[in-house]
């Protein structure tokens, strides 16, 4: 990580996505539901690919327990 074009913005997005993954955690919502892959723009394939196996899991892991306040 760091050595991306686009300077240090890897470095934020993994810092935000750990953030993100421990206040999940603090709610009580699965960390499963949340990921970061690292694609290149030349990487359609790869990009369908966690796509496609994201929303799987996603759909393995059933309805969130939370649900929305009224």
């Amino acid at each position: 990580m760091g050595d991306c074009h686009y300077l240090d913005g890897n470095v934020k997005a993994q810092n935000m996505f750990d953030m993100t993954k421990e206040l999940l955690s603090l709610l009580g919502i699965d960390e499963q539901r949340v990921r970061l892959e690292w694609i290149s723009s030349a990487e359609g394939n790869k990009f369908a690919q966690v796509a496609n196996e994201f929303t799987q899991s996603i759909k393995n892991l059933g309805p969130c327990s939370i649900r929305r306040a009224a």
